[in-house]
């Protein structure tokens, strides 16, 4: 089983959009006011110690098919179970890893730009650029390159939002946002692989699904005695090596609602997305859709946030996440179906922050699989973190972080594993 992908990069970021939700948001750094325009910055560096161990990836007896996906991958760092007569045992093994890598969000640089169009009208132009300390397997002479992450355009006006270009899309981003804000928005959580680079991926894959920086147009509605509506339109995305060829544009949207009060801060939101699939050169098909909801609630120092997803197709760390076990086995190519929950709590203590956190992500059988009587797909994979986070100043944060997972196959295979993490991050 290989981990959600061989590379989380994308996921991690999902929580820009809600990042005026929390107390320990640093504000943009202003570089220059010129000709109307102000010229600003915002982002962050950090590094992380991080220790695994536990179960090695599940072995399939013979004459049974473990299709990839879901687990952790310990690909190259197996230790066997050896025989006595020495020799290595056909049997699942175990693993130990000790990184030095990026967390939940890595180094990010952000430039912006923004002004006044008339009174009540705002122009925003926002770009960032990203990229993890570690290097690709883990070599360090391997070239560390920057993703070009967002790069939109944003109107402000009263009657409503309006944002074109490469931004979060809508579905699934409260979820996201609540990983960040209330767990591991200065930590590292699940790694998502030992053997290469990140960013690691907090409760990504475990009842969190990552919402993604995505090519779009959307439009918010003004706000309306608390509730407002975004709807957008996205540059699809294909199923490589089973739906490559799409035909239109995806349609996502979020309604959300916000209560504000000198002592309480509630969040609402509903989320969904569909998505037609096809087969390149035939009129065959998948439908891709999903729907996600939740909130989060604040009183004081207590902090609580909760969210679910539903659909067909969606993977298990982002939506219209390909392989396997995504989609059945041929010829019928049939999308599977996965839900997930997580809940998670924060107290905050003058400078500490103490949070916890749960979430469970499940794949539903085909028939196709039962029928077959050797494929054995993830089940279940759930985890329970743990982070204590220390604001020395507003800008440098520390931050000290368990995680247990254990991820569970139709056939009884099972895994589990434990990381413990610990670093700093500075923020600007």
């Amino acid at each position: 089983m290989r981990a959600l992908h061989k590379r989380l990069t994308g996921l991690s970021l999902a929580f820009l959009a809600g990042l005026a939700f929390s107390r320990t948001a640093a504000a943009d750094v202003t570089i220059v006011k010129l000709d109307n325009w102000e010229l600003f910055t915002n982002g962050r560096v950090n590094g992380f110690f991080s220790y695994g161990q536990g179960d090695a990836i599940p072995i399939a007896p013979p004459g049974e098919n473990i299709p990839l996906g879901g687990g952790l991958n310990t690909e190259y760092d197996v230790i066997p179970k050896i025989g006595p007569d020495g020799m290595p045992l056909q049997a699942q093994g175990t693993f130990k890893s000790m990184r030095v890598r990026s967390g939940f969000v890595p180094n990010v640089l952000g430039l912006g730009l923004r002004r006044a169009i008339n009174d009540n009208t705002t122009l925003k132009i926002y770009t960032s650029f990203w990229g993890t300390i570690e290097t690709e397997g883990q070599r360090k002479t391997t070239p560390n390159f920057t993703a070009f992450q967002e790069g939109y355009l944003r109107l402000d006006a009263p009657w409503g939002i309006v944002v074109a270009g490469r931004s979060l899309s809508l579905f699934s981003r409260g979820a996201t946002e609540n990983d960040f804000l209330y767990l591991h928005g200065y930590a590292l959580g699940y790694p998502g692989n030992i053997h290469t680079n990140g960013p690691s991926a907090g409760l990504i894959g475990f009842g969190v699904l990552a919402a993604f920086f995505s090519p779009g147009i959307v439009y918010a509605t003004p706000q309306v005695a608390g509730v407002q509506l975004w709807a957008g339109v996205y540059d699809p995305n294909p199923l490589p090596g089973n739906y490559e060829s799409t035909r239109w544009a995806r349609p996502e949207a979020e309604l959300t609602y916000d209560l504000k009060t000198d002592a309480v801060k509630l969040h609402l939101f509903a989320n969904g997305a569909y998505q037609k699939l096809y087969n390149p050169g035939t009129e065959v098909s998948g439908t891709m859709y999903g729907a996600g909801y939740g909130g989060r609630f604040e009183f004081g120092p207590v902090h609580l946030g909760a969210a679910a997803h539903y659909g067909r197709g969606l993977g298990l760390g982002y939506a219209l996440q390909g392989g396997p076990v995504s989609v059945g086995p041929a010829p019928a190519n049939e999308l599977r179906k996965f839900d997930g929950y997580s809940a998670m709590a924060q107290f905050v203590s003058g400078p500490f922050d103490f949070n916890v956190g749960w979430g469970m992500s499940r794949t539903y059988q085909l028939q196709s699989d039962r029928d077959s009587g050797t494929i054995s797909i993830l089940n279940n994979q759930q985890a329970y973190a743990a982070v204590i986070v220390y604001h020395a100043t507003d800008y440098l944060h520390v931050a000290l972080d368990y995680l247990h997972g254990q991820a569970k196959w139709f056939k009884g295979e099972h895994q589990k594993f434990d990381f413990i993490s610990t670093g700093v991050t500075a923020t600007w």
